[in-house]
């Protein structure tokens, strides 16, 4: 049943060979040919002569002669259906020593017929066009390849729009190849999967893609050179990972990088160029298969006009952009690089031509897209090749620095031509007077990310020195710097700062100047956050950035922050008393007077008379009261914990949270006059995404232990922290103590890694340190989390003394950094 042992064992030695020799330097296209060389003859050797009945054909990438170290031997054993073909026993005189050797093997056993029916399955039938004969019948696999093939022959249109909408839903579950920090360097788009969709629309239409127009030579040349990058990476990434995962995760890129030959450079290190070269040719793989399915199924533009002159190619992309068509792979093929002279200032026309162009709204964005493939829009921008591909090593951005500010480009043109529903984009660009200055200041607001310093230091210099390069000046120039200089500044301000400090709203509407540069600002800022990701905004932060802009707005039309605060209280009492109608009378005047001012006018009154049954009842010393409801996002809850004020209270509720399984997004701190915290928390579940009310009584009972001193929270959560994945090691830890933002509190800003439990790491440090917090804003990022906490000492002091706060960083560092 089984081949003799020595035959495993000489083709495990074998695969093990070829592995050495990959990592003395041998490139992955030679590695992944030669290993399925050798399974090719081991098999053969195992089919041995089994008769006419049978053949033995190799599918998938095996079966295009490519075998990367942990991918699938895909086998089909084609029969006729007869007893005599035996295939039950070959079956087992194949596949068992291939499991035996650790390999993974797919394999079906099919009649043609079968194949044929297989085949309306659109994985199983590339599967079979990829499909190589090893051994047995030809004739029989040769007619069953025509049968797999004849449907896609006949519409093959109907076939290229099949690979499109798969290609669709691989980038929905795999992402892109050219901009994620841990792409998937086969499933993404931009991998080796989209590379082979052109093998197979070039089968289904019968002749070559450059006879038929629809890829350039140049682009065949990028895609093999691309092909031979992912293999090669591909293979490194089997034998680091000792497993066929394709995902290139942090942990195992540098010494990938390392193996591939990377070294660091200036503003470079190794690890960034590995992702660098990833990035390119995997931008370069997407865009040539997006351009090809795109001729071939929308059809080419006219082919435009095109002046050999700077100015003439960029209006050549104004005339297609603006019939919202395809660049013909002709015309790309005319536009030479070196008729844009590298690094000469633009003339009038071509600043003109390119402003023309991003004023053609998101689609403008694609259009850049191709002028970089093409090697043209860094000859236009020099400033582009530093941030060209170029890795963003944080957890919150998606997408490479290029990539990032093209999104935000159309992001921002999208808003200007339609801003939608939502109030805060239409009071922005109802207010941009100057819309080339936004569109501008989104392309380049990130592009000092250079490795080279901090980024908006940087950005603002190489901002200035790319606007003069282009001819931009005046009015559009100064605000285009402006808005590159401040573009964190109203995000920054309103998730790490209290929005109740009116010196606070009067600095930031001093920076800004007038409506006018407000709007242009919101409008970045929000393009910008939505190009970032989805964790940079979300309704809580939307909602805190429209807060902001709002109290901003106010300042620079009336010239105060708000109404005073008497009558802000006094407008809020009465939202509050009619949402508490059926109430007692009196205990609702007793809560008002109770509640904290910054409680009243900053909680939604619906909240509020959710909160009141929280409160109205005296509290017992040891009592825990919780409320639940849905949270701003789908996933999330928003949770109101009550009980008697006490050192270290947030750090008990934090922990308590930890234990029960959920993690903390937001948190904000109030006491009332009588001594009740009223903690306002965002969660959602760690683990399990559903919580239900067994786990809210878990989070009382183990808070109300804690309280009674009968439970130890920092046992338990080191406990719980030990069955869980720590911390990310490449998001360093930030602590930042400033006495200049408010006139009242020291505000501490903590930068680090997500990990179970890290509120109560950081509050319980305080809480051992005698610091009470006032605020809280935590923010989380995927991975990183920056919470900001406004806090006083036992004595209702600012943190002044060096000493202390060297103790306080000392602390919260010791405490994170473990």
């Amino acid at each position: 049943m089984g081949a003799p042992r020595a035959s495993v064992a000489r083709l495990l030695e074998d695969l093990r060979a070829l592995d050495r020799a990959y990592a003395l330097g041998h490139h992955g296209r030679w590695s992944a040919a030669r290993r399925a060389e050798i399974v090719d003859g081991y098999l053969r050797d195992l089919f041995g002569d089994a008769g006419p009945e049978v053949a033995l054909v190799a599918l998938g990438g095996y079966g295009r002669g490519m075998l990367s170290p942990g991918s699938d031997v895909d086998l089909l054993i084609l029969h006729d259906g007869s007893k005599a073909s035996g295939v039950g026993t070959l079956a087992e005189r194949l596949l068992y020593p291939l499991w035996d050797a650790g390999l993974r093997v797919g394999h079906a056993v099919r009649t043609p017929a079968e194949c044929v029916e297989a085949a309306t399955r659109l994985d199983a039938a590339t599967a079979m066009l990829d499909g190589r004969l090893l051994a047995g019948n030809r004739t029989a696999w040769s007619a069953t390849h025509a049968s797999v093939l004849e449907p896609e022959r006949a519409d093959p249109r109907a076939f290229a729009a099949r690979l499109v909408d798969d290609r669709e839903s691989r980038r929905e579950r795999f992402g892109s190849v050219s901009s994620l920090l841990e792409p998937d360097v086969k499933e993404g788009t931009g991998g080796l999967r989209d590379a082979q969709t052109l093998g197979w629309l070039e089968l289904a239409i019968g002749s070559p893609l450059e006879e038929a127009g629809i890829v350039r030579a140049a682009e065949r040349r990028a895609v093999a050179e691309a092909e031979e990058v992912l293999v090669r990476v591909r293979s490194a990434l089997h034998l680091e990972g000792g497993r066929g995962s394709d995902r290139l995760v942090l942990e195992q890129q540098a010494p990938i990088a390392a193996g591939m030959g990377f070294v660091d450079e200036p503003g470079l290190p190794a690890v960034d160029g590995l992702m660098r070269s990833v990035f390119e040719h995997g931008r370069q793989l997407e865009h040539v298969v997006t351009s090809a399915f795109d001729r071939y199924l929308r059809g080419s533009s006219p082919l435009p006009e095109i002046e050999p002159t700077p100015e003439g190619i960029l209006r050549a992309f104004v005339a297609v952009v603006r019939e919202r068509g395809v660049m013909p792979a002709a015309a790309l093929d005319a536009m030479a690089p070196d008729v844009v002279p590298a690094g000469a200032p633009w003339t009038v026309e071509v600043r003109d031509a390119f402003l023309e162009l991003l004023r053609m709204g998101p689609d403008a964005a694609g259009a850049l897209e191709t002028l970089d493939r093409i090697g043209l829009l860094e000859r236009y921008l020099p400033a582009w090749g530093d941030v060209r591909c170029r890795p963003q090593r944080d957890p919150y951005h998606r997408s490479s620095v290029d990539v990032h500010l093209l999104e935000s480009l159309a992001g921002a043109a999208a808003l200007l031509d339609d801003p939608g529903d939502d109030p805060l984009s239409a009071e922005a660009a109802e207010a941009v007077d100057d819309r080339d200055a936004v569109l501008l200041a989104a392309l380049l607001h990130d592009v000092g990310k250079t490795g080279e310093g901090e980024h908006v230091t940087v950005g603002v210099r190489v901002a200035r020195e790319t606007l003069e390069h282009a001819g931009v000046d005046g009015a559009t120039a100064d605000l285009a710097r402006f808005l590159v200089a401040e573009h964190l500044l109203l995000s920054d301000t309103a998730t790490r700062r209290d929005l109740e400090d009116e010196d606070l709203v009067q600095g930031v509407a001093a920076t800004i100047g007038d409506r006018s540069r407000l709007g242009a600002l919101t409008l970045l800022t929000i393009a910008d956050a939505e190009a970032t990701g989805p964790l940079a905004w979300t309704p809580w932060r939307a909602a805190l950035v429209r807060e902001l802009v709002g109290k901003v707005r106010r300042v620079l039309e009336r010239g105060d922050v708000e109404p005073g605060t008497a009558e802000r209280l006094a407008g809020r009492a009465e939202e509050i008393r009619r949402a508490l109608a059926g109430e007692d009378p009196d205990d609702v005047e007793r809560f008002l007077e109770r509640m904290p001012s910054g409680y009243l006018l900053t909680v939604p009154p619906d909240r509020v008379a959710a909160h009141f049954g929280l409160v109205a009842r005296p509290l017992g010393a040891l009592e825990v009261r919780t409320l639940a409801a849905e949270g701003s996002r789908p996933g999330t809850y928003a949770l109101a914990v009550a009980a008697a004020d006490r050192a270290g209270l947030l750090s008990m509720i934090a922990g308590a949270l930890t234990l029960a399984g959920l993690s903390i997004l937001t948190a904000q701190v109030f006491t009332t006059d009588d001594g009740v915290a009223v903690d306002l928390f965002e969660v959602e579940g760690a683990f399990e995404a559903e919580v239900g009310e067994g786990r809210w009584r878990e989070v009382r009972g183990t808070l109300r232990r804690a309280i009674e001193g009968r439970l130890s929270l920092d046992h338990g959560v080191h406990e719980k922290r030990a069955h869980y994945p720590g911390p990310r090691h490449d998001v360093p830890v930030r602590v930042t103590v400033d006495d200049d933002v408010s006139d009242f509190f020291t505000v501490v800003e903590v930068g680090a890694p997500d990990r179970l439990g890290l509120l109560f790491d950081v509050t319980r440090t305080l809480a051992e340190l005698e610091l009470d917090v006032h605020l809280a804003k935590v923010a989380t990022y995927g991975a990183r989390v920056v919470d900001v906490f406004y806090i006083r000492d036992a004595l209702g002091r600012k943190v002044e003394d060096a000493d202390r706060v060297a103790e306080l960083d000392d602390a919260l560092r010791a405490r994170l950094e473990t």
